[in-house]
């Protein structure tokens, strides 16, 4: 694109530089996405690709999170289910029974392109309910900054630990209730201690 003949020896040093500039340019975009992005995130916005189960995005307000009626009420179902003692593998078996869709499932009926090639996708699954149980966004609090991606060169993502995570509470309305949220953490962290899975 710069017109130089790439074959010719004398234009080596030009198209090295070049490259080397061009490289300046890709790293210092990325890191100012980057910000950009931290920005958002530290003010509440929500920017994800896909709302949490649960939730969807406000039509009217950009990146603001509001209740999907039919997708709470099942999110709360399964707080107080498991709150009241069942068994995760009990609660999957009455959803499937019923027929609820599972998050992707339901994404998917409202039209959204979200996709997931994993078999839970068509069943609830325990590692489902797990990560719906543990879910901070239902009682308000926006959690995100969870994966950081280290260098544009690269396609992994890198975890990010947890007291970094980027928490802001009271962020939108919630699903569930604290004290209900707290009892079913309770539970859930005595069985984990207990070496029992469900």
């Amino acid at each position: 694109t710069d017109g130089a003949d790439s074959f010719a020896r004398e234009n080596k040093k030009s198209r090295q530089i070049n490259a080397l500039v061009n490289e300046w340019y890709v790293e210092d975009l990325s890191e100012n996405i980057k910000s950009v992005l931290r920005q958002k995130m530290l003010s509440g916005s929500f920017i994800g690709s896909f709302a949490p189960y649960g939730y969807k995005k406000d039509t009217e307000t950009r990146g603001r999170l509001v209740k999907d009626d039919e997708a709470a009420e099942v999110v709360k179902s399964i707080f107080n289910m498991y709150a009241g003692g069942e068994s995760l593998g009990a609660i999957c078996g009455a959803l499937n029974e019923e027929g609820v869709n599972t998050p992707t499932r339901h994404k998917q009926s409202k039209g959204g392109k979200y996709k997931n090639t994993r078999a839970e996708a068509g069943l609830w699954s325990v590692s489902t309910l797990k990560k719906i149980l543990s879910n901070e966004m239902y009682i308000g609090t926006m959690v995100q900054g969870k994966s950081v991606k280290p260098s544009y060169k690269s396609p992994k993502i890198k975890t990010v630990p947890k007291e970094a995570w980027i928490r802001l509470e009271n962020c939108h309305e919630a699903i569930i209730e604290k004290e209900l949220f707290e009892k079913v953490r309770q539970r859930a962290g005595r069985r984990k201690k207990n070496g029992r899975a469900s």
